[in-house]
């Protein structure tokens, strides 16, 4: 009788310390994870202001032809294209957020120019503050900052009938100086709803992961 009760509590036990075991992390496993998440490089991705520019569709045809309501072309192209950015990347030496207070930044996009012309058009942070800017590196915990800087819907006539869907994109370091700067694409044969625009841009959003990486890799 008493050899079956001290079993049972011996197995009891030793469910319970497994269970303690298994939940409790050990102080090497939280100074390990405090290490991986010390060495992340954050890239805070950021989509201009009134960004999507064509040379043949004016805001209400994008809006007939897509369903995406006028004042929110910009926004849902950003949206888009940043949170492909995110899902894509399988770097984990690397991190692509978005901010979680986006008019907190409004102020400081209003600053951002773009110098070029059609699709070649890069941000210009000349006239963003310095402090201003800082403190965006600050409140973020970001060590990059990646603009999407416009959205270029290149139609094309000939020789055949082909939408350009053209992205382009500057890096900027913690002390504002650009570090790479690009554009990539996709095509369609007309303009795309919401969901379509999501999964073909896809691959053309992960090339611009890959440039990225690899650029901050050197």
């Amino acid at each position: 009788m008493k050899a079956g009760l001290l079993k049972k509590i011996s197995l009891a036990l030793g469910l319970v310390l497994w269970v303690t075991g298994s939940v409790c992390a050990s102080p090497a496993d939280e100074e390990g994870a405090n290490k991986a998440n010390n060495n992340l490089v954050k890239v805070l991705v950021i989509g201009l202001h009134d960004n999507v520019e064509s040379n043949y569709f004016p805001g209400s045809m994008i809006t007939e032809e897509t369903g995406i309501p006028t004042d929110s072309i910009d926004y849902t192209y950003n949206q888009i294209i940043a949170k492909n950015i995110i899902a894509s990347n399988k770097n984990k030496k690397y991190q692509f957020v978005t901010p979680e207070k986006a008019a907190a930044i409004s102020s400081l996009l209003d600053k951002i120019r773009l110098e070029g012309e059609e699709e070649e058009r890069y941000a210009d942070l000349s006239q963003v503050d310095d402090n201003r800017y800082e403190q965006l590196i600050k409140d973020t915990d970001s060590d990059y900052v990646l603009f999407l800087n416009q959205h270029y819907l290149k139609w094309q006539e000939k020789p055949l009938r082909t939408l350009f869907h053209i992205t382009s994109y500057s890096l900027f370091d913690k002390n504002q100086k650009e570090v790479t700067r690009g554009n990539n694409y996709f095509t369609s044969m007309n303009l795309e709803s919401k969901d379509k625009l999501s999964k073909d841009s896809w691959k053309s959003s992960s090339k611009i992961v890959s440039t990225i990486v690899k650029s901050l890799s050197k």
